[in-house]
């Protein structure tokens, strides 16, 4: 949601994350990219990703981006909670995975 990247790079700058962002442990995406979407459901479609689908949940902690980005916010969470539905839909049922315990 952060246009101005200074301020974004600012923010990352104390923290080091470049461990993280090696092993898709932290995944960024670009809010206004045209296929955001695909991007979301390429990784909440991933086999290791599919076990914590369940426990998906945003959690907006500032109330400055949600009070000017609000729509973007609800908007973005509601193609994650698709993509999220079609990787559960689409699982391989044979694999066990815990997919709708949480609750």
């Amino acid at each position: 949601f952060e246009s101005e990247i200074e301020l974004f790079i600012l923010a990352l700058s104390t923290l080091d994350l470049s461990e993280e962002l090696k092993t898709y442990q932290v995944i960024l995406f670009d809010a206004a990219a045209k296929d955001v979407e695909i991007h979301i459901a390429m990784v909440f479609d991933q086999q290791s990703i599919l076990e914590y689908l369940s426990l998906y949940e945003m959690f907006i902690s500032s109330h400055y981006y949600l009070k000017y980005y609000e729509t973007s916010i609800l908007s973005l969470n509601e193609l994650c909670i698709k993509s999220a539905s079609v990787a559960i839909r689409n699982a391989d049922i044979t694999c066990f995975l815990p997919l709708l315990t949480h609750g």
